[in-house]
């Protein structure tokens, strides 16, 4: 066996290589002959006992003696002409005469003049081939001498297995048993040579089963490839076979194998003469009768590869200009025909198959079973070598689980009906294992799967062959293809077109493979020429066989369809019946896994319906902003900004023209597509330029260009993927999601399927009603009267049957086994875990929706906090005309609420604006340069010049659209980022609210009187605990201490800024203050905040000043202006050199937003309910006498400390006064300047009369402290003011009066300011400054509430009890 297996290596493998290698080393009539032998091997059998006797054994003699024969005359013709050479006979210049030729093209080539390498390549391949078949000769000639003994023991297939079995255990042993003694006779030469056979064996095995069992595959790829490596003439016989045979395939159709066998051997025949024509086309006769450069050589395709000359006759020569495929080319006629040939040779080997010699010849049978256990799997040997249909077998199952197949004794009668002797004895045969089928069944269940999204494959195949290979032919497939993608039930419609299709697909690829010719010339717009036609055509074919495929699943289902209908053995309608009973019956057992199911399921879908919109709007993004601007991509843009800003604007009018929107969408995504793809024909770009007037520029900005491949199907596939996008979204969930938004029919929360099925008391009976037996009691009443009209419909079926059959389903069910107790319990037990779960999940949801209620709510309560510093930030960092418009509007929406969904209306439709303007500004056609402004210097002095160069209007060009807000951007996203995420805050806001009054129509709520976190905590707790209290002011700090932040906040904004509007929010400050009580305030406090929005939106145009193209500068830049820089900024004045701070405004925007807050307030006090919940604000009588008031006080007694929150209370109440008095201290001893002596009088006084002081009436306590809290403001404006001189005139100061800024501790505190030396005098920087004055004022006012509390009180009625007490 192991002798076999290596002549068939040597005479499959070794013997074509080397005959191979002869044929390329060399070409003349020689190899020629070798070629002819390469061609022969296939058809002959392998070497064995007999055929060694028969034809292989004389094909290898007589290869050894040509081979022998040829080298013998090479060498005496070598030596003649040597001779003749040496006796002058001859001239040294013989080469290409007459005779030489002659003789050459025979195959006896000189090898005078040549080097070592050539001339070694002359003789080699008759060396080799002699070698080779020598050696095979030898090796297989042993065959002849096996005895007949071991021959007929190879016959025996009892024999064989036992055989089998003795070497399994013989392995076995020794590989158990290693160091054995009696194990060790047999060598180690013969294990590894017994191994290498039997992994050749293996190897061959597979090779065998691959050829017969994928023979027809492996041809047909054969033949496409082959046809199409070098299209010509007589290589399309192999292309149209191809196209013909995957046609027919997908036509549901199969070939006879009679008809595949003839086919095969025709084309075996043709591949291997026109292997002999190229190859014999490639010797120096025929290519002086052919020229290379002819037409008709070409077009047959027959190429010239090796070229002679006459010089270096000896040398292997290739000619120029050759690709890779001209030389791929014979490589694969000869695998085509090796495969052809190896197919033919197996076929007649097999033998014909008929019980009758089964019968006879015992020996035959055996050789049979031997071929098909090598060459067919186990059912097909089973089913041919006992004469039976696969149909006629049983499987039968033993206890232990062993599969086995039932063989009845007898075979099916002729004229009889087809039926089982189940009283015969039986035979049986162990089958395949289960694991096996379970695998081929996944196999065949993927595939399926795949079969059926076929249309899918088709569908992309078609966009991707009309972008990858642009034609007018081709275009025809993307509008094919995108028609498909916008229709509903697109799978039904492709599957109807399937066979036009294949078609036209055949016909493309028909008309490109003949224009692939390389004597014909391409057509522009229809065929392009290229190089290399292969890439081309073979991914033309890949994608012609999604066609194929689709094609042939269409015919597929319809003919399942038929068979169907065909063998109904009654009516539709009982049909429908059956099955509606059949499903009620399958309902009953898995309804408690539907509903999990349809909950999943419900959930996954809510999800696409609810967020497939923001898919479709970021592919809107993909679209305009991949590569350059140009006109298409700001439509795109524009038509999302529209949508945007109408769901903003008008909720009703943009639900309504939703749909068609989205349809407008994909009209105009058609369209795009369509003038872009048929812009790529060389001759558009001409017709378009003269249609329209433009240039190619223009045309560039339209969106219109050549792009190469790798572009193109770049710019398609976006915009296509965009496409089948807004299709899928119009499709399945554009109407849903409709349902979904309508704010006018919601749905009570009670029927969510979630809260139902997560209520502790209903979750588990709700899944356990689905499989209990009550459950199904009562299903089973509901539908009794259906049940037993079913029952009688199948006992008339049953009675319809055949006896055989209903005898055999009755055995089968006689054999069925009732489920045992310990597997219901088990079941039972499984339910249960699985109900379990369920609830923790639904638990789990329940959770994550009040998580998101939550996160809602605090969005709706903080959204116009975040909407409005988000775009007043915008406006700051970016100072343009544009901008000018959101500040203004949130500037004055803030403090007046009314206006504030107008301001948002304002702002997304200026930013859509400001969006579209930005982009349009990025097309090349706008060039700056052409209307920038280049300003002169007037006639500054040489100091003014130099400091003058760095000014906006002399530095560089002036283009005016910078001041609007317009400049060319090198990433236009990245420069967008702010509009768009402003413009998605504010989309964002609008939802936020209209998502809450969805869901608060839902569950039948309203909307909240407090904009609170913790909806159970009022002013009733506030005295229950630490908890509670902080719970509290968490709630209702701004609402009880607003005033006082505003404050703060005015105070830091002077400190921040020093300059001139500083003063006026410090003079504002003053007048606020001055009112004192808390309702004389609240009266003027909208004045105040239309102050701060005014001054905000005044020092915003103050950023933006003059537009600098008109080239006319400040008056305080004139050249006999004495105005410095310092002073200009002080003022913040407008300035192309010392441009205000824009930053400064921020800190203004905050104190706006906090009195704004603060407006709301106010108003919020005069409702009774906010009143109830969070106390009032009203202030306590200045008049009242803590004595006698305490027995009235509305506010616990916290003097003994019962709870962590009175310890609290009596730290803050009793002992923050004192610690007060030491931030006053601590305040004027900081630093040395005249305002700080102000403190120490201050704090000296409260100090020695400060504890008779807190006995006195609230009145005069305020009275002294207000003194206080006045002269603290007054040192902060004056320090303001102050600032002028400290940060515009510091110089000059500094010079002259250096006892000034030491007095008043003069120091700029902002930068950007010059500075001045610090030689003559010494800068009071850490002393200058109002951070201990903002302090010692938060601290200030904190005390000042505190004694307008009636906690107070009890504080002041402890003191005295204690000096009553004390005098005692």
């Amino acid at each position: 066996m192991a002798s076999e297996v290596v002549c068939g290596l040597i005479f499959r493998f070794l013997l074509p290589v080397c005959l191979a290698a002869a044929c390329l080393f060399r070409f003349n009539g020689l190899s020629l002959i070798y070629l002819i032998y390469l061609l022969l091997i296939p058809l002959f059998a392998e070497p064995t006992r007999i055929t060694m006797q028969g034809h292989t054994g004389r094909l290898l003699k007589s290869l050894c003696f040509i081979s022998m024969s040829f080298l013998l005359i090479h060498i005496i013709y070598q030596i003649t002409v040597n001779s003749l050479l040496a006796g002058g006979s001859i001239k040294p210049g013989f080469n290409c005469s007459t005779w030489e030729k002659s003789i050459r093209q025979l195959g006896f080539e000189s090898v005078f003049g040549a080097d070592a390498g050539n001339g070694i390549r002359v003789f080699i391949p008759d060396i080799g081939v002699f070698m080779a078949s020598l050696s095979t000769w030898l090796v297989c000639r042993s065959l002849v001498q096996t005895p007949l003994t071991e021959d007929l023991a190879q016959y025996n297939m009892d024999f064989e297995a036992e055989e089998q079995r003795a070497e399994e255990d013989e392995n076995i042993l020794l590989d158990e048993d290693f160091e054995d003694a009696e194990e060790q006779e047999e060598s180690t030469k013969m294990r590894i040579l017994r191994r290498i056979a039997g992994v050749a064996s293996k190897v061959k095995e597979i090779i065998g089963n691959l050829i017969t069992t994928a023979g027809q595959v492996v041809v047909t790829i054969l033949l496409g490839l082959t046809g199409i490596m070098l299209p010509s003439l007589t290589s399309a016989v192999y292309f149209f076979v191809f196209l013909g045979l995957c046609t027919w395939w997908s036509l549901c159709r199969t070939f006879e194998p009679l008809v595949f066998s003839c086919l095969c051997v025709l084309m075996a025949i043709y591949s291997a003469g026109h292997l002999i024509v190229l190859y014999m086309y490639q010797l120096q006769f025929f290519q002086e009768a052919v020229p290379a450069g002819d037409s008709y050589a070409s077009l047959f395709g027959i190429s010239p590869i090796i070229r002679s000359d006459c010089l270096y006759t000896w040398k292997l020569l290739v000619h120029d200009g050759l690709r890779w495929h001209h030389f791929v080319n014979p490589i694969m006629l000869l695998v085509l025909y090796y495969t052809l040939a190896t197919l033919i040779r197996l076929w007649l080997q097999d033998p014909i198959d008929t019980p009758e010699e089964s019968d006879a010849d015992n020996t035959a049978q055996g050789k049979r079973k031997r071929w098909m256990k090598a060459h067919y799997t186990t059912e097909e040997r089973k089913v041919s070598v006992l004469g039976l249909q696969p149909s006629h077998r049983v499987l039968v199952v033993t206890s232990n689980g062993t599969s086995l197949d039932y063989i009845p004794s007898s075979l099916p009668c002729e004229n009889g009906p087809t039926t089982l002797d189940l009283y015969s004895t039986p035979q049986y045969k162990v089958d395949l294992r289960e694991e096996e089928a379970g695998e081929s069944s996944t196999l065949a269940t993927i595939f399926k799967f795949i079969m059926k999204q076929s249309y899918i494959c088709a569908l992309i195949a078609m966009m991707a062959w009309s972008i990858t290979y642009v034609s007018w032919l081709t275009f025809v497939f993307l509008i094919w293809s995108c028609t498909l993608w916008m229709m509903r039930d697109r799978r039904k419609y492709a599957m109807l077109t399937s066979p036009f299709m294949v078609m036209y697909g055949n016909l493309m690829i028909i008309l490109q493979y003949i224009w692939s010719f390389e004597q014909i010339k391409g057509i522009a717009g229809l065929f392009l020429k290229q190089d290399v036609p292969f890439p081309e055509l073979g991914s033309k074919i890949l994608f012609l066989l999604t066609f194929w495929l689709l094609l042939r699943q269409f015919l597929t289902e319809r003919q399942e369809r038929l068979k169907i209908l065909l063998h109904l053995p009654f009516s539709i309608q009982g049909w429908k019946f059956i099955s509606f009973i059949i499903e009620e019956e399958h309902d009953k057992e898995e309804e408690g896994d539907k509903e999990i199911m349809q909950v999943l399921g419900n959930m996954v879908m809510a999800m696409f319906v609810k967020y497939w919109i923001y898919i479709c709007g970021g592919m809107f993004f993909f679209v305009s902003f991949e590569g350059r601007t140009v006109l298409y991509k700001i439509i795109y843009m524009m038509m999302l900004l529209f949508c945007v800003a109408l769901y903003q604007v008008h909720y009703e009018w943009w639900r309504r023209i939703l749909k068609y929107f989205w349809m407008s969408v994909v009209v105009y995504t058609m369209l795009v597509l369509t003038l872009v793809y048929t812009f790529q024909f060389e001759t558009s770009p001409h017709v378009w330029s003269n249609m329209t007037g433009l240039t190619i520029n223009e045309l560039k900005d339209l969106g219109l260009e050549r792009f190469s491949v790798r572009e193109l199907f770049i710019r398609i596939f976006i915009p296509t993927s965009f496409l089948l996008v807004c299709i899928l979204h119009l499709h399945y969930f554009h109407d849903r999601f409709l349902q979904l938004t309508d704010l006018k029919a919601v749905q009570a929360k009670q029927e969510s399927t979630i809260y139902r099925l997560a209520h502790p008391d209903g979750s588990l009976a709700d899944i356990a009603m689905i499989s209990s037996p009550a459950g199904i009691d009562m299903k089973e009443q509901e539908e009794k009267a259906l049940l037993d009209e079913g029952m009688e419909k199948s006992k008339q079926k049953e009675a319809l049957e055949t006896p055989g059959k209903a005898e055999s389903r009755h055995l089968s069910e006689g054999t069925e086994e009732p489920p045992s107790e310990q597997s219901s319990d088990l079941k039972n037990k499984w339910h249960l875990v699985v109900d379990r779960l369920t609830v923790l999940f639904l638990k789990f949801l329940e959770y994550f929706h009040k998580l998101q209620v939550f996160i809602w709510w605090l969005l709706e309560m903080h959204i116009i906090k975040i909407v409005s510093s988000y775009i007043i930030l915008v406006c700051i960092n970016e100072v343009t005309l544009f901008n000018y418009v959101f500040l203004a509007s949130w500037a004055f929406a803030l403090p007046f609420s009314q206006f504030r969904p107008l301001a948002s209306s304002v702002c997304t439709v200026w930013t859509c604006v400001i969006i579209a303007c930005k982009m349009l500004y990025q097309l090349d056609v706008i060039e700056p340069k052409v209307y920038s402004s280049n300003c002169s210097m007037p006639d500054y002095t040489i100091d003014q010049k130099n400091k003058m160069q760095k000014s906006l209007l002399y530095s560089d060009l002036i283009d005016p659209s910078n001041w609007v807000g317009l400049q060319k951007y090198g990433k236009l996203l990245g420069s967008l980022r702010n509009n768009f995420l402003m413009l998605a805050i504010l989309a964002f806001e609008v939802t936020i609210y209209r998502h809450q009054e969805y869901y608060r129509l839902r569950n039948n709520l309203i909307p909240p009187v407090a904009r609170i976190i913790f909806h159970d905590i009022t002013r009733q707790h506030l005295d229950d605990g630490i908890i509670s209290c902080a719970k509290y002011f968490i709630n209702y700090f701004f609402y009880k201490f607003g005033v006082e932040t505003c404050f703060l906040l005015a105070v830091n904004v002077i400190g921040q800024r020093m300059d001139f509007y500083a003063m006026l929010h410090a003079f504002s400050l003053i007048a606020v203050m001055y009112r004192r009580r808390r309702k004389a305030i609240a009266e003027v406090w909208p004045k105040y905040c239309c102050f701060l929005a005014c001054m905000l939106t005044f020092q915003y145009f103050v950023c933006i000043g003059i537009p600098p193209a008109a080239c006319k500068d400040y008056p305080w830049r004139f050249p006999n202006s004495t105005m410095n820089s310092d002073v200009v900024k002080w003022l913040y004045f407008p300035d192309f050199l010392t441009k205000p701070n824009p930053m400064f405004l921020a800190y203004d925007f905050m104190l706006l937003l906090c009195a704004s807050l603060q407006r709301q307030v106010f108003e919020d006090e005069n409702k009774a309910a906010m009143r109830i919940m969070a106390g009032d604000n009203v202030e306590i009588c200045r008049d009242l006498d803590a004595a006698s008031f305490s027995l009235h006080n509305p506010v616990p007694d916290f003097i003994y400390c019962r709870s962590y929150l009175d310890m609290l209370k009596v730290i803050v109440f009793s002992y923050l006064f004192w610690f007060v008095l030491t931030i006053i201290f601590i305040t004027g001893t900081t630093r040395i300047s005249i305002f700080c002596m102000g403190y120490l009088v201050a704090c000296f006084y409260f100090l020695l009369f400060g504890g008779n002081l807190l006995l006195k009436p609230i009145k005069k306590i305020l009275h002294f402290w207000d003194f206080l809290i006045a002269y603290n403001v007054f040192v902060i404006t004056m320090k303001n003011v102050l600032s002028i001189a400290a940060c515009g005139f510091i110089i000059p100061l500094v010079k002259n009066n250096c006892w000034v800024v030491q007095l008043f501790s003069l120091a700029c505190t902002i930068k950007g300011y010059s500075e001045p030396p610090k030689d003559r005098c010494e800068l009071p920087k850490g002393e200058a400054g109002i951070i201990w004055d903002s302090i010692c004022f938060a601290f200030l006012l904190l005390q000042r509430r505190v004694f307008m509390s009636y906690y107070f009180l009890h504080v002041v009625a402890d003191i005295r009890s204690s000096q009553i007490l004390a005098s005692r």
